[in-house]
């Protein structure tokens, strides 16, 4: 048994050891709960009479005090308020940061170093300059790259290109920053590609636990030995099964996890009726010995949903099943250990900060915990290659987080302050989708128009999109989502310069009056949003406009509903997502008075839901009898015959093909049927 678990959690920590590193164990402390929001500078509607003191307690109670300081971090807001700069440094405890991978420029002088800065600043290439101006020979024909350096113990070949002391100042950054450090060899640019952090979490004892399913020990048992060459030999097929609600980042964060499970030797679990899209082969059914709920709580109704999806799995736990249960994502985040009381047959519970790291905290429920992973932490870059749900098309990250404070959104407090990922990290990945056959890549991010803002020197998101578009192999390149407070015309230059970025712009309005937008903190009139709408015309008629709204906000009079709409048939998007407003915990908004009763916000979701129909059905019947190019995705499951692609701007298309030949190509399709957000078409050529 020993020898076993031993063997077991060598395997988990394969993940940490492929950094080519070992790493420190992790810290566990207990801390107090985090909270979600801070102080908010946007002011609620009018205070109602006195009478309705009790009614806003009852709120209150129900939904949290978005005033309230974090506890995690003496002296530090969590978020903090609009308008004040945000960063994770302020947040990560850097002590947590036990080594980085750098790379640096050497040069002679001071002016030389800031002349070479300011050509970052401006958009050039870290690798390039380099290339061209460094005077270290080992590492100028490798981009600058120095490899791993630790904070404790540093190591003479290291030194030896990186003395140690402008190694100290690179640990007081974060990954994407280049600083400038003077050393005995001269004047160093120093770039933190990337990070490997010690796991800081809550953790509590399986003891505590009844129930035979709460003992991992099976599971242990089950995996069997490791093999000489690593890898997980199995005595039995172990299984794990995703469910992933939400958004597009949320499927991006389920497609690491799944990437690191099976690089520990799991298989995914799929429904029988529902072969993998990406026309793998399917993978084992029955019952999952890893359940992972990657959960979203952007309203009410998907977080109840995440408490009906627990409870099979907490009976399977329950009659001695050893069944281990995660509950990942915004709830999670949210949540923390108060999920746990509630649910005491869950494993782990952790933030969407952490999905690359499921494999190190599962190491620590096997060895009897429960375990709470919610701190701050900077992201670190993948070692395992996500299990992409598509063969053809591929999300990817490129900014984490979000630092604006709309008073109705959950999402600051539990996908945390904004992250970049470095430029050369995120063209690498797009590399190496290239490479194995992808040929569109979605950019993803909560605002991917704050790109770079958080990076020392700055960067702009224009400048990534340029530099990602020429990757070879890829095809298409689309981004989501944009924020109207912070988009540039120059985002807009780019898409309509570069081929093959995609004239696609989801752009979320939420509303068209400006006092409710000015209620929600969104930082723009309906005037502003329709200027953006007219230079994205001006420059791109073609692009296809996409939106969000939230009605029903409280306060939302007929009127101010009514300029939504007029907005709407103004712009005529050719979709949009909507919502009837759901309070959230710690938010300002769920405090207020003025909340709309069920039926109201209901008459006016079905209303605006009928003029999305409306715009989207005029697009598409705009189509008919047009050539479109579509890029071939995947087999049309209702009716085989039939394959399924997109359009330049987005629009599903339905033809009959062959998907063995077509997967994959650029074809061009003549449009024959029209309907609100679908396409039917007859193949015309191949491209």
């Amino acid at each position: 048994m020993v020898a076993l678990r031993t063997a077991l959690l060598a395997a988990l920590s394969a993940l940490t050891l492929a950094r080519g590193r070992t790493v420190a164990s992790p810290a566990r402390v207990v801390r107090a709960p985090r909270v979600a929001y801070a102080r908010m500078s946007t002011e609620a509607p009018p205070a109602g009479p006195s009478s309705q003191q009790q009614q806003q307690q009852q709120r209150q109670s129900r939904w949290g005090d978005p005033t309230r300081v974090a506890q995690s971090a003496p002296g530090v807001v969590t978020p903090t308020a609009r308008g004040e700069t945000v960063d994770a440094k302020r947040l990560v405890k850097q002590d947590d940061v036990a080594s980085m991978w750098l790379s640096h420029i050497l040069v002679s002088s001071d002016e030389m170093a800031q002349l070479l800065l300011r050509q970052l600043r401006d958009g050039a290439d870290f690798g390039a300059l380099a290339a061209a101006a460094s005077a270290c020979e080992a590492t100028r024909s490798k981009g600058g790259a120095i490899g791993w350096v630790n904070r404790e113990g540093f190591e003479p070949h290291v030194d030896a290109l990186l003395p140690p002391e402008a190694q100290t100042p690179a640990f007081a950054h974060k990954p994407g920053d280049v600083l400038c450090a003077q050393s005995s060899l001269g004047y160093h640019l120093v770039r933190i590609d990337d990070v490997m952090m010690r796991l800081r979490t809550d953790t509590l004892s399986r003891a505590r636990l009844a129930g035979a399913g709460s003992d991992l020990t099976p599971l242990v048992e089950a995996w069997g030995a490791r093999r000489a060459d690593g890898a997980v030999a199995a005595a039995r097929p172990l299984s794990y099964e995703m469910l992933t609600m939400g958004c597009q980042m949320n499927a991006a964060d389920s497609e690491r996890m799944a990437g690191s499970l099976e690089a520990l030797g799991f298989e995914r679990l799929v429904d029988a009726r529902a072969p993998p899209a990406d026309g793998s082969a399917a993978a084992p059914q029955g019952k999952a010995d890893i359940v992972v709920i990657n959960t979203c709580s952007i309203r009410d109704h998907a977080e109840q949903k995440l408490y009906s999806l627990l409870g099979p799995y907490a009976i399977r736990k329950r009659s001695g099943e050893p069944v281990a249960i995660v509950v990942a994502g915004c709830v999670a985040q949210q949540e923390g250990a108060r999920l746990l009381r509630r649910v005491p047959e869950v494993d782990v519970v952790m933030g969407p900060q952490y999905s690359n790291r499921l494999g190190d905290l599962l190491e620590d429920a096997l060895n009897g915990n429960q375990v709470v992973a919610t701190e701050p932490t900077y992201i670190m870059e993948d070692v395992t290659k996500p299990r992409r749900g598509s063969g053809v098309c591929a999300w990817v990250n490129v900014i984490y987080g979000c630092n604006e404070r709309c008073t109705y959104c959950v999402v600051p407090g539990t996908r945390g302050v904004e992250q970049s990922r470095p430029v050369e990290s995120i063209r690498k990945e797009m590399e190496e989708l290239a490479a194995v056959g992808y040929k569109e890549v979605t950019l993803l991010g909560q605002n991917v128009d704050a790109y770079g803002r958080d990076m020392s020197p700055k960067r702009k998101f224009s400048e990534l999109l340029r530099h990602v578009a020429n990757v070879p192999g890829i095809e298409r390149v689309r981004f989501v989502t944009s924020h109207p407070r912070y988009m540039s015309e120059s985002v807009i230059t780019a898409v309509a310069e570069c081929p093959r970025l995609m004239p696609v712009f989801h752009i979320p309005a939420q509303s068209g009056d400006d006092e409710v937008l000015r209620r929600m903190g969104r930082g723009y009139t309906a005037e502003r949003y329709l200027e953006i709408v007219a230079k994205i015309r001006r420059k791109i008629p073609h692009a296809a406009i996409t939106s969000d709204f939230i009605v029903g906000t409280p306060g939302e009079t007929d009127a101010q509903f009514e300029a939504t709409l007029d907005l709407m048939r103004a712009v005529r998007f050719d979709a949009s997502m909507t919502a009837a407003y759901s309070p959230r915990p710690n938010t300002p908004m769920a405090l207020w008075d003025g909340q709309l009763s069920e039926e109201v916000k209901e008459e006016r979701l079905a209303r605006i839901n009928r003029l999305v129909g409306e715009h989207a059905l005029a697009h598409a019947e705009a189509m008919l009898g047009r050539d479109e190019q579509v890029l071939v995705e995947e087999r049309n499951t209702k009716r085989p015959e039939q394959v399924i692609g997109r359009t330049r701007c987005n629009r599903l298309v339905f033809f009959a093909g062959d998907i063995d030949a077509l997967r994959g190509r650029l074809v061009t399709v003549r449009i024959t049927e029209a309907r609100k957000f679908s396409l039917t078409g007859e193949l015309v050529r191949g491209d």
